[in-house]
């Protein structure tokens, strides 16, 4: 009977333990928690940059309009190959239009002869509707870029760097 007993305590038992277990678990939800945001950051930021292109592209296409046309009147924002600009950045995150001064008006064609402004706003259909930083990216004639946040706060030096 003594033998058994010498047997039996030497037996180890192999795994892990259900506080290891937890102390893991317990890493991984910091981490996941500080990583998380920062990932979402950056796939806001380069999703922005669709945005910044299509209106970099969108200025360079009323430019060569006014080249061949000697106005901006009737320039035109759509889907079809006729139209002067695409109405969809490349990738699809962001839907650009004319607009007036106060970027509140949203056209598809202009009326001005000497000027124009380009806005883009984020496609509500798509994941970069969030981005309330930048909701309103423009240019315009000039080549002046501007952005305005959700509340209508200037955030032309967070948005275009």
């Amino acid at each position: 009977m003594d033998h058994l007993t010498k047997k039996s305590q030497k037996i180890k038992f192999k795994g892990f333990t259900i506080i290891e277990v937890l102390i893991v678990v317990a890493i991984l939800g910091i981490l996941a928690a500080i990583a998380i945001p920062q990932v979402t950051k950056y796939t806001t930021n380069a999703r922005r940059a669709d945005g910044k292109t299509a209106l970099l592209a969108a200025a360079q296409a009323m430019e060569r309009y006014y080249t061949n046309n000697y106005t901006y009147v009737d320039a035109t924002i759509g889907v079809d190959k006729n139209a002067t600009v695409k109405k969809l950045s490349q990738s699809g995150y962001y839907d650009l239009c004319f607009t007036d001064d106060n970027l509140t008006e949203c056209k598809l064609s202009n009326s001005e002869s000497f000027k124009f402004i380009i806005k883009t706003v984020p496609n509500a259909n798509k994941k970069q509707a969030g981005d309330s930083l930048c909701a309103k990216l423009t240019i315009d004639h000039l080549g002046v870029k501007g952005a305005r946040d959700n509340q209508g706060n200037d955030q032309t030096e967070a948005c275009w760097r």
